[in-house]
């Protein structure tokens, strides 16, 4: 008689379903965990992200955006018990929050993937506070997963979270296909933005930057500080609003994310898989993904400037380098049972 081995159920939490860093490193955890275990998410709404991942099952409640709501968190929970979830893995600040306090109601491993801690860039007045509540939630979560050396930093010495808790893993993306060339392709260079006009990120620097420079910027995205640089930008700038899936890197020329605080941003692993250079904020774990392939900027308008005229001089190397860097360890096709492996550890627990 055969024995039928039931997968293991592994749940991902995130606040919103929007197209962002963290929603996409959801789906891509999904396209590499599905062949071997049962997916599920909860989220706020069915949006980006519930409608381009291949889950098996998935809750919404609007409910998840609020501070804290007990009724959602018992809802959450009762989710947990019927579906017998092994595994949670959180992420996003109100999402890491209820991720773990379910475990008063439900029994399971908890993982905590930080994504830049948000509780200490946009803490504001309030960052003592939310930085030992972290310190308290990670008293209860088996495992924090930092993707980049940033983060695994600042768990330990700002928010003093245990080391032995720590796991750290940098971001990684599925390849989307490299360009023909390493070569520019366009007689004028056209410098490519992927990101959510909200802040931490900084698209009004970047717009300010191409009032002086020989290329066309093109951002991809939406969000409330789009309309305030759509007033400001010059005829060299073009705006294309959120595009669904998007994966046309190889159109493009350069990607520049200039932001003042920064996890490993994927939209920039995305971009140097294909093998464009690029030119980014010097924060958070952004220094990380620059090797010879790009530059590293401060955020200031003309130090961006510059930056860019530095890539696109040194074009065919930074488009090399790019390629290589990523193939060598950002490529999520080639590393994933890195993090397979990391979850069958906490799935081992609970068995």
């Amino acid at each position: 008689m055969s024995i039928i081995h039931k997968k293991k159920k592994i749940l991902f939490i995130v606040t919103k379903s929007e197209n962002g860093g963290a929603q996409r490193w959801v789906k891509e955890q999904i396209d590499i965990l599905k062949d071997q275990f049962e997916t599920h998410i909860v989220t706020d709404e069915e949006g980006w992200l519930i409608q381009n991942s291949d889950m098996d099952s998935y809750m919404t409640d609007e409910r998840i955006k609020s501070i804290f709501s007990f009724a959602f968190l018992k809802r959450y929970a009762d989710y947990l018990k019927k579906h017998k979830i092994d595994l949670v893995v959180s992420g996003t600040a109100n999402a890491g929050v209820y991720g773990r306090l379910a475990k008063l109601f439900y029994d399971c491993p908890v993982i905590y993937v930080s994504h830049g801690w948000s509780s200490i860039y946009n803490g504001g007045k309030m960052k003592f506070v939310y930085v030992s509540v972290e310190k308290l939630l990670s008293k209860i979560t088996e495992s924090v997963l930092c993707v980049s050396d940033s983060d695994y930093e600042r768990a330990c010495k700002e928010i003093g979270i245990n080391p032995s808790k720590i796991k750290f893993i940098k971001n990684k993306s599925l390849p989307i296909g490299q360009k023909e060339s390493f070569k520019l392709q366009n007689k004028r260079p056209k410098i490519l933005n992927v990101a959510r006009f909200k802040y931490p990120k900084r698209q009004d620097l970047l717009v300010e930057a191409a009032r002086d420079i020989d290329a066309d910027i093109y951002f991809v995205g939406d969000g409330p500080t789009r309309k305030e640089c759509e007033m400001n930008a010059p005829s060299n700038v073009y705006f294309l609003g959120e595009i669904n899936g998007f994966d046309d890197f190889a159109n493009y020329d350069l990607f520049s994310l200039i932001s003042d605080s920064e996890g490993l941003p994927l939209s920039a692993v995305e971009a140097m898989g294909v093998g464009l250079p690029l030119v980014l904020s010097d924060v958070g774990g952004c220094p990380e993904l620059i090797d010879g392939n790009g530059v590293l900027v401060d955020n200031e308008v003309e130090c961006i400037r510059s930056g860019i005229k530095s890539a696109i001089s040194n074009y065919e190397n930074c488009s090399k380098r790019s390629v290589e860097i990523f193939n060598s360890e950002f490529n999520l096709e080639k590393f994933k049972d890195m993090y397979i492996n990391y979850y069958k550890e906490y799935l081992q627990v609970n068995a």
